[in-house]
């Protein structure tokens, strides 16, 4: 998984580990209320249309209220639609703060260009500021400071066009203005500590899902996502690998060495295979690996990589040179294997075969 560039923490990655980006760990967190929120916004731009009727319905300024009031509803439903539809996933802030900026400003319009009360242009704008509070931690301060600013301009600029007085002008300044640092503070905090947040809940996640020693997927972790894998796909291989004469290694040199040895395996795992393989530290000196969307023949081609690449690397330990061989189980998913464990003890019984015939050796069998 890769972090979303919009999110600036440093969290190392690892290939294996299936989290959330930070968009996605947050938007399940915080929009089920948001689009509870958003409902209330559109019930609420509706509703005024009956105010809106009261107010101009023996003006001449009633067609053109109704359609800044139909303006502001269209952007009312937008963010609604933004707000649920995938479609908008990934601009998904941005679509919410500009429909909601452009529903905010026909409003505003309104109210000023057409002499309505004024106060309801306060109150708008701090139902918009609510939701830019539920937004955090996903609003930058950047996307903020520029939506922000947009909407006192555009009020001011109203003000100034249909030519409300002074008092006006520096009554809504100072009243803004203040609430909108305030709001700043709140978006800049509620930034930083979502960050926080997340990478406390990956660095918790790596703990639990990782082995420690290999950085592959511990075995508890590897079952859990290979079981999801394995019942979602049709076409999975599965290896078994097992580093040979690893007890001799411990023995002779050490469990340092030992630990060398596994950390060195782990990387020509992590390098010999795809993307989307998974791979899972099983045992003491077992590796398990799952490629989905593999056929015999490719999967074959990687074992055989895997095995190759080991037997030619050399192990600097202190003085000493180490190499090792491994052996290696090769199998697939068939119609008759219901659960993972029947893929699991048939790659472990190939590879039984391997050490039994010498061992340093891919032994692969169709399902």
């Amino acid at each position: 998984m890769t972090l979303s560039s919009s999110c600036d923490t440093h969290i190392p990655r690892n290939r294996l580990v299936h989290f959330d980006t930070f968009e996605a760990y947050f938007t399940k967190r915080i929009f089920p209320n948001f689009i509870t929120f958003s409902y209330i916004g559109l019930f609420l731009a509706t509703l005024y249309l009956l105010f809106d009727y009261h107010t101009y319905a023996d003006t001449m300024y009633m067609s053109s209220v109704i359609i800044s009031r139909l303006v502001a509803i269209f952007f009312a439903i937008m963010v609604v639609v933004a707000s649920k539809n995938k479609t908008f996933e990934p601009y998904r802030i941005e679509a919410i703060t500009f429909f909601g900026t452009m529903g905010y400003t026909a409003i505003t319009y309104s109210y000023i260009a057409y002499d309505n009360v004024i106060y309801f242009v306060g109150f708008n704008w701090i139902f918009y500021l609510v939701a830019t509070i539920m937004l955090t931690p996903l609003i930058t301060t950047k996307l903020y400071i520029f939506m922000e600013s947009f909407q006192i301009t555009a009020v001011l600029v109203l003000m100034y066009i249909y030519f409300k007085p002074f008092e006006m002008l520096f009554t809504y300044t100072v009243f803004s203005v203040p609430l909108a640092f305030y709001v700043y503070a709140v978006v800049s905090l509620n930034r930083k500590n979502g960050l926080e947040a997340y990478e406390n809940a990956y660095n918790m996640h790596i703990l639990s899902s990782i082995d420690g020693l290999s950085h592959l997927l511990n075995r508890r972790s590897w079952y859990e996502i290979s079981k999801k894998l394995f019942s979602q796909q049709t076409n999975v291989a599965f290896i078994m690998l097992d580093i040979d004469h690893f007890k001799k290694v411990n023995d002779t040199y050490g469990h340092d060495a030992g630990d060398m040895v596994i950390q060195t395996v782990s990387r020509i795992l992590l390098e010999q295979t795809r993307q989307q393989d998974l791979i899972g530290r099983l045992g003491g000196e077992e590796f398990g690996i799952i490629l989905p969307y593999a056929t015999l023949a490719e999967a074959h081609t990687i074992a055989e990589r895997i095995r190759t690449t080991i037997e030619k690397t050399n192990i600097h330990y202190n003085e000493e040179i180490l190499n090792v061989t491994v052996s290696l189980g090769l199998s697939e998913k068939n119609p008759q294997m219901k659960d993972l464990s029947m893929l699991v003890t048939y790659g472990d019984q190939l590879l039984y075969q391997a050490k039994e015939n010498g061992r340093n050796r891919v032994v692969v069998v169709a399902g």
